[in-house]
């Protein structure tokens, strides 16, 4: 048997820094008696689009989806509002937003190649009680609207964050739901 010399392998070079650049938000889809959806509109300073109740969930307390969702509800128009249902869990990268990072340097060093992932929560609920009054430095605007309505700000470019709130949109009319404890979390597990 021939006796063959192995080269040690080269420790691998770090190329990139490991980092985690993403944020968790939710929107909760609340309806009238007559299927309209409530849906608010941002001040102009954010756009001025419209999307279901919305806002991002605050882990600096420990926060979690279910809980962000009935916080949001509360901070943006005053409801006291029931989870009845999970629409679904998804993520997408946005490249021109402010939160995105960059991952990669050209031959000049610059800074290229920026992403943010956002992970979205959606949930159907049941408005309990309530203001309905604005949260002015956010909302400037709400009211329920038909699904007519809400295909009419999509394809008009008047819908926030198309990737997340239109699909939550749709799912929400075929009336797609799961129950809240198929997202599992540390204060659900307590309870098994």
């Amino acid at each position: 048997m021939a006796n063959h010399e192995v080269s040690p392998v080269p420790k691998e070079q770090s190329v990139w820094k490991e980092h985690t650049n993403a944020s968790a938000s939710v929107s909760i889809f609340l309806s009238d008696a007559n299927g309209r959806l409530l849906m608010v509109q941002d001040v102009d300073q954010y756009g001025g689009k419209w999307s279901p109740i919305a806002g991002f969930v605050d882990v600096a307390f420990n926060e979690e989806p279910e809980m962000a969702a009935l916080r949001e509800a509360k901070e943006e128009l005053g409801l006291d509002i029931r989870l009845d249902e999970l629409i679904g869990v998804w993520h997408y990268y946005a490249d021109d937003d402010k939160d995105a990072v960059a991952y990669g340097k050209d031959k000049n060093g610059t800074s290229v190649d920026k992403a943010h992932m956002h992970i979205g929560y959606s949930y159907r609920g049941t408005i309990l009680d309530g203001t309905f009054k604005m949260q002015a430095d956010e909302i400037q605007n709400y009211g329920f609207f038909t699904p007519d309505d809400v295909e009419k700000m999509y394809r008009e470019g008047h819908l926030k964050t198309p990737q997340y709130n239109y699909v939550g949109f749709k799912l929400w009319e075929k009336g797609t739901k799961h129950p809240l404890t198929v997202v599992q979390s540390n204060s659900r597990a307590k309870l098994i």
